[in-house]
């Protein structure tokens, strides 16, 4: 089991830099907001930053979500479950991973894959005045998906670990 948790380790060490290193995206994100209102203010909107700004919070929201998967900030209902012991949680959050998260994300890494791809064999662009491609912010989309089934590997045996130490079984692979 040591093997299976040192490579959960290293799974929630990349999530945990590539959140810190995404986060920062909210930086320029607001410094276009705030450029934009301020040329609100003075008659000269643009017609970029209102994409632009979009493709900003688009890539933080999603890059930052296996981050959240790590820490435990994705929405949970535990109004039943957290009364169980933790041996009895771990097994309700294995079950739920294999029958629920794994399926949708095999579903998302398939269609975001297909969809990345499909943009990019036509570099595909904006159909707005301002016409950015399109094709690099979809592509976050199936990196997302490896991100969150990555560490969706790492919870599974974190959890797996859970079971076993409440069963006192040994921790040797």
């Amino acid at each position: 089991m040591n093997k299976w948790l040192g490579l959960a380790k290293r799974i929630d060490a990349f999530s945990r830099w590539t959140g810190i290193v995404c986060s920062y995206l909210i930086i320029p994100l607001t410094l276009l907001v705030v450029y934009e209102v301020v040329t609100r203010s003075f008659q000269h909107p643009t017609i970029w930053t209102f994409e632009m700004s979009n493709f900003f919070y688009g890539a933080h929201f999603m890059l930052v979500a296996a981050y959240g998967l790590l820490y435990k900030s994705h929405v949970t209902i535990d109004l039943f479950s957290g009364r169980f012991s933790k041996k009895t949680q771990a097994i309700l959050s294995l079950i739920c991973y294999i029958f629920m998260y794994f399926p949708f994300i095999a579903v998302f890494l398939y269609f975001g894959f297909s969809y990345s791809l499909n943009s990019w064999s036509m570099m595909e662009k904006s159909w707005s005045i301002w016409g950015p491609p399109l094709y690099p912010i979809k592509t976050v989309i199936p990196i997302t998906a490896v991100m969150l089934l990555l560490q969706g590997i790492s919870e599974v045996i974190k959890t797996v670990d859970v079971v076993f130490q409440e069963r006192g079984g040994a921790h040797e692979s």
